[in-house]
Parts: structure tokens; C-alpha cells; sequence
């Protein structure tokens, strides 16, 4: 009997053996296996685990050529959520060329492909995926996403369409058909999609992302704020939710909380350069000049092409009036993209405030040829035309940018100005009431008190020119204007103090009055 006993013991040992190998190469697939039968992560997925599973599985070499090739390709989609695109296309390079018939390793190498933006060749292994299975709504969402990135919106809908057919359950088709929709400029189908995409799936942090930046692009910015908060609960790390978040506060003008998003978003991403330029634009709005260019310097490091950055720090600098330092980054942005509209026409102000009025107005013709629908260019040449003297080109300018923008309230008020140089001062009465319907208390007010003052109806004019420097006591254009209309009226004392008081802080205001048609009596 002991001896018989002790002969079966190590059969006994031999098959415990073979189970624990059997149950560790079990538990070896399942780690190295990253999504569920829906194609979703595997709850508890670990990328680390996956790819260390997968290795072992595949240094092993006991599997089929199939089951390796299996292993390949999900170690290579471990790599591609890693973002190591390279590194997940020789796996999945591996995994094809041992099972060509294999439809999701040319699925994943695809998403690979398109996340390194080499939009042509995720589409060929798509196109495959496809034809080894027609029915593979993974495959035509991932090939609708490379169509998008190639701006073909249509066939990047199409493809949505059939993924949405075959699973109408399918949230990220959904999402991915909003974003080309977007990209379309159709905000509204956008957000329908993307509220599909959310209904079917309430974790999908990239449908709340995407659905606030289609509000924000339709400047609803509370409802914009609103789904990017969910984003960012659902995804703390989600930079680029930040920095929306943060565009969408700065749209509403509170710079502080814009700020203060921005700055997320550069903590979680430091080479994020929008997010540093547009941080700068918060801090430009506050006038904080100096931070502005800060964060302009940090975004032009990043991304020494970044043309708009160089337009912004021109802004800046602008802002602290030192006109040449601008002009020399709006020449840059110039350099860069020689067809920016916006560019041209900051460097024509800025020359513009130099008094240099013929370099202005070549900037402002340009800017205007590449954008003839820009108002401000239209009103910004007008007024470098009227202080040239050509009044009715200048006027012609503020009439185009007023036919282009109704309520444009500083055109008409410059037209104003121009009619009144020209003494076509009931035409001037008449613009200088738009403008201040427009916008009460406008520059407006002060330019029709000079047109009361040339019709000789002094009580009017000293009522505008009053309300004038109520907002502004230094305004040397409404003391020195009320100066003359208080000699006019007999105050001679006033008129004095007024004149004298423009004077000092505009020495040149006499001249200015001389060629609107009016010199101190």
C-alpha cells in the first residue's frame, strides 16, 4: 500500500504542474487581452500589464502563428494608447505578415497610421480591414476619422453613416460624424451627434469636449462651459478641455478663471504653445502687457512659426505704444504667412500711429484686398485718408464699412467727422445720432458737439462737449471744442481755462481744429 502510494505522487505533482502552467498561460491571455467583446477597455486594463503579458506569450513560443499573431496585435494597440506609434506598427507589421487575413491587427495599425497623421496609409489598412470584413464598423469609423484629417468631410460622413448602420449603438461613430460635421461648420448637426454620442455613452469625455467647443464655436459660451466641466470631471487630465474651457472664459471676458484654465492646461501639456498664446491674449485684455509677452515669448520658443503668436506680441507691444517693436513682429507674422489679413492691417495701425500715413495705407490696401468683407480695414483706411486730407475718399471708406457692418458705431462716427470736415454738417448730425444709438456715450459725443460748434448751435455743443469730459477730463479735443464755444457764448474766463488746459496736453490741437475748419476766434 506504501509503496503503491508513493509511485502515484509524483504523476500527482506532474499533473498540478500542467494545471498551474495551463491556468498561468490562461491568465497570461487574458491580461495580454485589452478590450471587451464591444470594443471597449477591459475594465481593469493596465497598459503596462497588457504589453508584459503579451511579451511573455509571445517569447514564449508555444502558440499557432494566428494566436501569435493575436498577441502582436494586442501589444501593438497597448503601444498605440501609449501613444509609441512605431513601436505598435511593428507589432502589428509582425502580427499582418503572420495572419494576413487578420482584419483587426490592419484595424489597429490603421489607428496608428492616422495618430501619426499619415492619413493615406491608415486609409489603405482600413480599405483592408473593410474588405476582409464589410461589416466591420470599427474599421469605416476609424477610415471616417482619416478621411477627416484629411479634410475630406463627405466621404469621412459616409463612412460614419455605415458604421452608425451596421451598430447603431456605436457612440464613438456618433462622435466622430459631429466632429466632421464641425469641421463642416454645421455647429447644429454637429451637436446632434454629439448628444447621440452622450445619450449612448455618459463616460465619453471626448462627446462632452467636442459638444462644448460646437457651443462655443455658436458663442453659447455657458452651455460651451457647461460640457467642458463634465470633460474635464470625467478626464482631469484632459489638456486640451482646459484650454477650451479657457477660450470659452475668455470670451465672456472673465480673464482671471480664463487664466487660470490656460495655466492648467500648460501644467498638464508645458509644449502646449496655443495654450501659452492664448493665456497671453487673457493677460493682454487685462492690459497686463508685460505677462502678455511673457507667455507670447514662451508660445514664439515653442513654435517659432506660430503666426498669430507674432501678431499677438505685435498686439502687445502695441498696447505699451512701442509701435516699432510691434512692426517688426507683424512683419514676422508677415513672413510667415504672407497672405494674413489681420497682419497687414496691425502693421498699418501701428504706422498709423506713427503718423506715417502712406506705409499705413499700403498695409491697410493690402489687408483689404486679402479680406475685402473686413470692415475695420475699410474704417481704418478711411480715417488715414482723412487725416491725409482726403476727405472724400475717406468718406467712401466709411461708407463700405458701414454697408459691410450696420452697427459699426466708430464708422459713423468717423464719417461723422469727415462730413463735418467737409461741412456736410446736416449728413454729419445724422451719423454722429447712429453712432450714439449704436453706443451711447461714444467717441461720437465729442465730434457732434464740433458739428453743433460749425452749425453755431452752441448750447448743443456745450452739452455734448459737458458729457464728453464727464468720461474723459483730459479729452484735449472737448476742452479745446468748448473753449471756442464758450467764447463764442460770451465766457471768455472759461474759454481761457479750457484752451489753455487743451494746450498742455495737446500742443498740436489748434492745428487739428484748423483742418476740421475751425480756429480759435
Amino acid at each position: 500500500m506504501r509503496a503503491g502510494g508513493l509511485a502515484v505522487l509524483p504523476i500527482v505533482v506532474f499533473v498540478l504542474a500542467g494545471m498551474a502552467a495551463a491556468q498561468d498561460r490562461d491568465g497570461q491571455w487574458q491580461r495580454c487581452t485589452l478590450y471587451d467583446e464591444h470594443g471597449k477597455v477591459r475594465a481593469g486594463a493596465n497598459l503596462e500589464l497588457v504589453i508584459d503579458a503579451c511579451t511573455a506569450i509571445i517569447q514564449a513560443g508555444q502558440e499557432t502563428p494566428k494566436q501569435l499573431a493575436f498577441a502582436l496585435a494586442n501589444r501593438g494597440y497597448a503601444y498605440r494608447n501609449k501613444y509609441e506609434y512605431d513601436r505598435a506598427i511593428q507589432d502589428l507589421d509582425q502580427a499582418i505578415k503572420l495572419d494576413p487575413d487578420n482584419a483587426l491587427a490592419f484595424v489597429n495599425r490603421g489607428d496608428a497610421y492616422r495618430n501619426k497623421r499619415e492619413y493615406d496609409r491608415a486609409i489603405r489598412d482600413y480599405d483592408q480591414a473593410i474588405k476582409l470584413d464589410p461589416n466591420d464598423a470599427i474599421a469605416l469609423n476609424g477610415r471616417g476619422s482619416a478621411y477627416a484629417g484629411k479634410r475630406e468631410y463627405d466621404r469621412a460622413i459616409r463612412d460614419f453613416d455605415e458604421a452608425i448602420r451596421l451598430d447603431p449603438n456605436f457612440a464613438l461613430a456618433f462622435n466622430g460624424r459631429g466632429a466632421a460635421y464641425y469641421d463642416k461648420h454645421n455647429y447644429d448637426r454637429a451637436i446632434q451627434d454629439y448628444d447621440e454620442a452622450i445619450r449612448l455613452d455618459r463616460n465619453l469625455a471626448r462627446a462632452f469636449y467636442n459638444r462644448g467647443t460646437a457651443y462655443s464655436s455658436k458663442h453659447e459660451y455657458d452651455r460651451a462651459i457647461h460640457d467642458l466641466d463634465e470633460a474635464i470631471r470625467l478626464d482631469p487630465n484632459f489638456a486640451v478641455a482646459f484650454h477650451n474651457r479657457g477660450y470659452a472664459y475668455s470670451s465672456k471676458r472673465d480673464y482671471d478663471r480664463a487664466i487660470q484654465d490656460f495655466g492648467q492646461a500648460i501644467r498638464l501639456v508645458p509644449s502646449y504653445a496655443r495654450a501659452f498664446a492664448n493665456r497671453g491674449y487673457a493677460y493682454r485684455s487685462k492690459r497686463d502687457y508685460d505677462r502678455a509677452i511673457q507667455d507670447y515669448d514662451q508660445a514664439i520658443a515653442l513654435d517659432p512659426n506660430y503666426a498669430s503668436a507674432f501678431l499677438s506680441r505685435g498686439a502687445a507691444y502695441y498696447g505699451k505704444r512701442e509701435l516699432d517693436r510691434a512692426i517688426q513682429d507683424y512683419d514676422q507674422a508677415i513672413a510667415l504667412e504672407p497672405n494674413y489679413a489681420s497682419a497687414f492691417l496691425s502693421r498699418g495701425a501701428a504706422y498709423y500711429g506713427k503718423r506715417e500715413l502712406d506705409r499705413a495705407i499700403r498695409d491697410f490696401d493690402q489687408a483689404i484686398g486679402l479680406d475685402p468683407d473686413n470692415a475695420l480695414a475699410f474704417d481704418s483706411r478711411g480715417r488715414a485718408y482723412g487725416d491725409a486730407g482726403e476727405y472724400d475718399r475717406a468718406i467712401q471708406d466709411f461708407d463700405q464699412a458701414i454697408k459691410l457692418d450696420p452697427n459699426n458705431a466708430p464708422a459713423f462716427g468717423n464719417r461723422c467727422l469727415a462730413r463735418a470736415t467737409v461741412n456736410r454738417l446736416q449728413k454729419a448730425v445724422v451719423d454722429c445720432n447712429e453712432a450714439l444709438r449704436l453706443r451711447p456715450g461714444d467717441d461720437a459725443l465729442r465730434i457732434r458737439g464740433l458739428v453743433y460748434l460749425k452749425l453755431k448751435k452752441l448750447d448743443l455743443a456745450l452739452t455734448d462737449y459737458d458729457a464728453a469730459l464727464q468720461a474723459n477730463p483730459k479729452d484735449a479735443f472737448s476742452l479745446y471744442g468748448r473753449g471756442i464755444t464758450k467764447r463764442l457764448s460770451g465766457d471768455e474766463a472759461g474759454a481761457i481755462a479750457d484752451i489753455a488746459a487743451a494746450e498742455q496736453i495737446s500742443p498740436d490741437i489748434a492745428a487739428d481744429f484748423g483742418r476740421y475748419g475751425v480756429s480759435a476766434p
